[in-house]
């Protein structure tokens, strides 16, 4: 069976990729189009594969989404028989002109004595049957399987993934088929858990913001502190008072009463006389080398006091460890612990020093123990806090590029662990697969020799008398009628009893139709078993009137639904309703199947409907096949989906992707309307030039001229690139025209299709 095709290269308004990879046709299909959508082009595609002459290189994918790449020339992988206007010309121009038609089965008499092989060959095609049946359900097990796993990783990475993107960890972008591409094709060691587990971490931090770099540790005191030992061990040449030796306290307080007092000969405590000879007793004892030792030792003392503080200012200056990445939090913590260790000793030694100098400053003449203060002369490590924090700001700086490395080092796990489990159970499938195809090759040759011995159960006036009763039940009345020529070898059509040489083109569509199916009942064709057949109908209902329109759906219906899939392709709203009726409930029960997961309704439903439009590629009109549009569905009458369709192209942007639509939707639109409007002209364009002269002033001559200028014709696959601009103004002015002859009427049906009156001023 047939799932989707796809093009090597375009052909025609077909491209590569008119095909999505997640539409598959079902079981039961119809394809909507307008006339100049691209359904004669595919139709012929699939006439020139079922022909074994394939128009161009094309890749066949079937219901269990194997892919066979088919070379210009080629045939189908399935049986199939197309129906299409060129099958038509090609098979019955003559029968249809009066002549006749090859017999659809071959003259003879019934065989006689085939039972006994009829039988044998019976009871062989059971069993390969049987065999291909068992495979097959081996095959979708595995297919579940597989599917499974696939939908699980799926699962998972739109899980794990999606809160650090949405818009792109998603199941539409991450989909089954692909979460089984990047399976199938995944090579080398996949990433551990702990890997995993570290990136999930990693990733749920955000981003990180830059860290200032580590500041250069204060180390200037051990130069100043070279002099030490000789400050602490120099005392001064001077004539000591007895009062003053040894009190260090009342020598400051008579130093600083001593400056006090230069310009007073009195004292300002006890108001007694100071004379020069006790002024000159206190200078001998405060002499120029006191002053210079006690001078450098409060330098000394003031440089362990600025190292202090310049340590205690460092140490705050040091970065928070949680401020960064989280796999150098500990690194930075640790390397910070250890510098706190190395200020504290650094704070201890410098305390030891700054005692002996506050001796020395009180009293110079002081010989302070001299303390160990080698520890100063070395710096503090800050090398690895210092890489802890360059390797956080480039990481700060690279915050998208280690955040892709991270998501690519979880999508790597995820995939990569269940890589080989998935390509096991792929082979498993693959291998039921081949057996079941093998089993179907055996049946289908023992089926063709069972067709063989059947042959002369048929004759070729059994078939003709079945046209002729089937054209009668098409018609419901008896006027035309299939006979067997005067050779017995073809066939004729009759009005009443008179050769066929005037008919309509409804009757040669269903002339031509009838002939075609039941040459398919009886073909002696690879398949020809009709369950494992591929039938595709392009448009059944060309100029079929009401009744008959109603008679040959309920036919097809009924002569279809033996085969193993059938494809209907039409431009007939009518026809696309009464489908969409007749199919309801399974179309229904289908989708729901989809919605709840059912793997093997996903990849080959039983029911689908489809639309063919044509849209834009790179400037150029290009043919699309897409789901049904909800406004099929939702509109009863043609007249109210192309009414909404336009409505929805006013209100859409430029790039509208049915613009190529758009004009001939708004002319027939038009074409209804003025129907109506101007019952008494008998043309179209007659009708619009009444509706267009009752405006004062003709302003809408401009849609009469767009009426002509910018719809195609009938069937045409080929049109001019339009300026979207200037299609979108001119539908909206079709629009605008339609309001101003009738505004009840636009106001009515804008309410009927859902649409915005007021999207047309």
């Amino acid at each position: 069976m047939l799932r989707r095709l796809d093009l090597e290269d375009q052909w025609r308004s077909l491209d590569k990729g008119f095909w999505p990879d997640d539409l598959p046709v079902g079981s039961r299909t119809v394809i909507y189009g307008h006339n100049g959508s691209g359904k004669s082009t595919l139709s012929e595609v699939l006439l020139s594969l079922a022909e074994g002459r394939c128009a161009t290189d094309v890749v066949w994918e079937d219901e269990s989404e194997r892919r066979f790449t088919i070379s210009s020339g080629g045939a189908s992988p399935s049986s199939m028989a197309v129906f299409t206007r060129k099958w038509v010309e090609a098979n019955l121009s003559d029968f249809l002109d009066g002549e006749s038609a090859s017999a659809i089965v071959t003259l003879g008499r019934e065989a006689i004595d085939a039972k006994e092989e009829e039988d044998r060959l019976e009871a062989e095609i059971a069993s390969w049957h049987e065999e291909a049946i068992e495979a097959e359900k081996q095959r979708k097990a595995a297919d579940r399987k597989v599917d499974k796993l696939a939908r699980e990783v799926q699962d998972r990475i739109v899980s794990e993934l999606k809160e650090f993107d949405y818009n792109y960890f998603t199941k539409n972008r991450y989909s089954i088929s692909r979460v089984q591409g990047e399976l199938r094709k995944y090579r080398g060691e996949a990433p551990d858990s702990n890997a995993h587990a570290d990136a999930l971490k990693r990733l749920g931090e955000g981003a990180l913001n830059v860290v200032r770099e580590v500041p250069a540790p204060p180390t200037g005191v051990s130069d100043r502190l070279a002099d030490l030992a000789e400050v602490l061990m120099e005392t001064p040449t001077r004539v000591a008072l007895q009062a003053l030796e040894g009190n260090p306290v009342a020598q400051t307080w008579v130093e600083r009463g001593l400056e006090l007092h230069k310009e007073f000969d009195e004292c300002l405590f006890c108001a007694g006389s100071i004379g020069h000879e006790r002024r000159d007793q206190l200078a001998r004892h405060f002499d120029e080398s006191w002053l210079r030792i006690r001078g450098r030792a409060k330098g000394l003392l003031d440089a362990v006091a600025a190292e202090k503080e310049a340590l205690v200012t460092w140490i705050s200056r040091l970065p928070d460890p949680t401020s960064l990445a989280g796999d150098l939090q500990k690194t930075c913590e640790d390397a910070i612990g250890r510098a706190n260790a190395e200020v504290r000793e650094r704070m201890a030694v410098i305390g030891s020093v700054e005692g002996c100098l506050k001796a020395k400053v009180a009293d110079p003449t002081s010989e302070p123990e001299i303390p160990n203060w080698s520890l100063l002369t070395g710096g503090i490590s800050t090398t690895v806090l210092s890489q802890a924090v360059t390797e956080h700001n480039d990481q700060a700086r690279r915050h998208e590029e280690i955040t892709a490395e991270r998501k690519q080092v979880i999508l790597d796990h995820l995939v990569g662990s269940q890589s080989a489990v998935f390509g096991d159970l792929e082979e498993q499938a693959m291998g039921c697969a081949e057996k079941t195809s093998t089993s179907k090759t055996a049946a289908d040759l023992a089926g063709r020799r069972l067709d063989a011995v059947r042959q002369a159960k048929f004759t070729t006036k059994d078939m003709a008398d079945t046209l002729s009763r089937d054209l009668a039940r098409v018609y419901g009345k008896d006027h035309l009628s299939v006979v067997v020529t005067p050779d017995g070898k073809s066939y004729a059509c009759r009005r009443s009893d008179k050769p066929g040489t005037d008919l309509s083109d409804g009757e040669r569509t269903t002339l031509s139709l009838l002939y075609f199916l039941r040459k398919l009942e009886d073909e002696q064709v690879p398949g020809g078993d009709p369950s494992q057949r591929v039938v595709v109908i392009d448009d059944p209902s060309s100029s079929l009137d009401r009744e008959s329109l109603f008679a040959t759906h309920q036919w097809l219906l009924d002569t279809l639904k033996g085969f193993g899939q059938y494809i209907v392709l039409t431009h007939d709203f009518s026809l696309l309703r009464l489908f969409l009726k007749s199919h309801r409930n399974a179309w229904g029960n289908s989708m729901k199947q989809i919605r709840d997961g059912d793997s093997d309704e996903m990849r080959f439903p039983k029911v689908a409907f489809l639309e063919m439009y044509t849209g834009t590629a790179d400037g150029r009109r290009c043919s699309r096949l897409g789901q049904l549009p909800s406004l099929l569905m939702q509109n009863s009458t043609e007249y109210a989906y192309l009414f909404s369709m336009v409505m929805t192209g006013i209100s859409e942007p430029e790039d509208h992707e049915r613009l190529f639509l758009l004009p001939n939707a708004a002319r027939r639109v038009l074409e209804v309307f003025a129907s109506y409007k101007a019952p008494h002209r008998p043309d179209f364009l007659q009708q619009l030039e009444v509706l267009v002269q009752v405006q004062e002033s003709e302003p809408y001559r401009d849609v009469y001229d767009f009426c002509n200028r910018f719809s195609h014709g009938e069937g045409s696959e080929s049109m001019d690139v339009l300026d979207a601009r200037a299609v979108h103004g001119q539908i909206r002015r079709s629009m605008e025209f339609l309001k101003a002859v009738d505004p009840q009427h636009f106001e009515r049906m804008c309410k009927a299709t859902g649409n915005d009156p007021a999207a047309v001023a």
